[in-house]
């Protein structure tokens, strides 16, 4: 049975590649804004790790417009990785090949640039970025589909009680929500925005039986 948050969720579609090549111009337009929304700041945060003199934002921004490139996605299904650490992996190059370019215009050598280290921490700010940016539009989705069904009143619920620590007592009759219906109306948002990050994480390529240990990373990410 297909989730409600399909439809307002364009990252858990079934295939991003069948978008970049059939979907029409609004559906790429849609498809592309969400999947830049969710990588751009993770790949900002991953270049500025390597302290490189040159504008990184110029490199995410091309990359970005190149995340519906066919070419591009059928290099991704090729790898057959995630499609974050297949996309890291384009930035990382991408930054090393500017470098390069960069030291041969000033008429220096670039022997010594033979590859580009990713250090510990370049991977820890890229993790954390984009458990933080993943959660955060998966929010928005389950925001979305609750409005659509009438229910934006369980999305404020869900952050007075589990966010914010207030007891269903004091937030549930507010909002018009019985006590006793209260848990079950948080547990059915919880379970929209963890939907929204399973698509995707599948859309990734993530293998279905490692969904839960990457939720789970996710969330370990965020932790102080």
């Amino acid at each position: 049975m297909p989730s409600p948050i399909s439809d307002s969720f364009p990252p858990s579609a079934r295939s991003w590649l069948t978008v970049a090549r059939d979907g029409s111009l609004e559906q790429r337009r849609e498809l592309a804004g969400s999947l830049t929304a969710v990588y751009r700041e993770p790949l900002l945060r991953y270049l500025q790790a390597f302290g490189a003199r040159l504008d990184v934002e110029d490199v995410v921004q091309d990359l970005c417009a190149r995340i519906l490139d066919p070419a591009f996605l059928d290099g991704w299904q090729r790898s057959e990785r995630p499609f974050r650490l297949w996309l890291r992996t384009a930035a990382r190059f991408e930054l090393m090949n500017r470098i390069r370019a960069e030291r041969r215009r000033a008429g220096a050598a670039d022997d010594s640039l033979a590859e580009l280290v990713e250090s510990d921490n370049a991977q820890a700010a890229f993790d954390r970025a984009y458990a933080a940016s993943l959660i955060r539009a998966a929010s928005e989705a389950a925001q979305r589909a609750l409005d659509a069904q009438g229910r934006a009143h369980e999305w404020t619920l869900f952050i007075e009680h589990s966010l914010n620590g207030k007891p269903y007592a004091e937030c549930a009759p507010p909002l018009g929500i019985p006590v006793d219906a209260a848990r079950y109306a948080t547990a059915r948002v919880r379970g929209l925005v963890l939907d929204a990050l399973r698509g995707v994480l599948s859309a990734e390529q993530v293998a279905e039986a490692d969904v839960e240990r990457e939720l789970v990373a996710l969330l370990s990410y965020l932790q102080p």
